[in-house]
């Protein structure tokens, strides 16, 4: 039984849910775990104290960071959510189980002049869109690697990510310095190829993510960046705190990073702390810079 409840919210959670091959993944070793802590050859005859017992092995005897354990706790309260739905138990136990509270670590990034420091390293063409596409739209490298020729409008200068994650679509305007770029890469596109994705390997085929985070790390090594945490997600991060410091307001930025909730976004926030400073003593009137009007007497 628990081979067929497994494969039965695996495939709810790709085809209902939207969730990528990799959490589809991480899930069900989730679950295997726990079906192995527990003995259990029926997983819907777990009860609520198992749970606790697996979380408490977890955090004490295998001393799992706060974010690995929440990752499981979330994984079995959707599991049993969605067998109670499926009519396989009629209680949840589950429900009554919180989440540890993950502590918020800010998001690594790099300055503008480093990024333009590493955009400008590659001297071929793909490579070199490959960076500017990361840092201009702060898409997820799944998602340059999934984009397709016909997602480019050059002359709407847009770009439409489609299926991202919770498998939503959404537009990203392409700034202006990108458009001359873009039109040589596509000009030299492989014609002849039936391939459909925009970027491609040396193989003529879609270009994986890993491969993309290679050429990331190849870059940042050659454009002397090796002491930065440099990958990527810190070019998704990049794009979004360098539009924060230039005032673009931060729901405009969840929008194109494709976040459904804006807490997510007003991380970024922390990362801007010192240009929001800068900005207030700009604009107050009792800041030091501000002397105009004198409040104190």
């Amino acid at each position: 039984m628990n081979s067929t409840l497994i494969d039965d919210f695996t495939t709810y959670l790709e085809i209902e849910k939207g969730y990528s091959p990799r959490t589809i993944r991480e899930y069900t070793y989730d679950l295997k775990m726990f079906e192995g802590f527990t003995n259990a050859k029926n997983l819907e005859k777990a009860k609520t104290a198992d749970l606790r017992r697996f979380f408490l092995h977890l955090k004490r005897d295998k001393d799992y960071a706060p974010r690995s354990l929440h990752r499981k706790i979330c994984c079995l309260k959707s599991f049993y959510k969605f067998i109670k739905k499926e009519g396989y138990i009629t209680s949840n136990p589950a429900e009554g189980i919180e989440s540890p509270k993950i502590p918020k670590s800010l998001p690594k990034t790099i300055t503008v002049k480093e990024a333009a420091l590493l955009l400008n390293t590659p001297q071929n063409i793909r490579d070199k869109t490959i960076l500017y596409l990361l840092y201009a739209t702060g898409m997820r490298v799944s998602e340059l690697s999934n984009l397709n020729i016909q997602n480019i409008n050059i002359k709407e200068r847009i770009l439409r990510v489609e299926g991202g994650k919770g498998n939503k679509d959404r537009i990203i305007p392409l700034p202006g310095q990108l458009i001359p770029l873009l039109e040589e890469f596509l000009n030299n596109h492989n014609k002849t190829s039936m391939e459909k994705a925009l970027i491609l390997n040396k193989s003529g085929t879609r270009m994986t993510t890993r491969s993309i985070q290679r050429l990331v790390s190849k870059y940042k090594k050659l454009a002397g960046l090796t002491g930065k945490k440099l990958t990527p997600h810190t070019l998704r991060h990049a794009f979004a705190t360098h539009l924060l410091s230039n005032s673009v307001d931060i729901r405009v930025i969840q929008e194109l990073l494709g976040h459904s909730s804006l807490s997510t976004t007003q991380l970024y926030t922390h990362v801007s702390l010192e240009h929001l400073r800068k900005s207030y003593d700009l604009g107050h009137p009792l800041s030091d810079q501000n002397k105009e009007f004198s409040f104190v007497e």
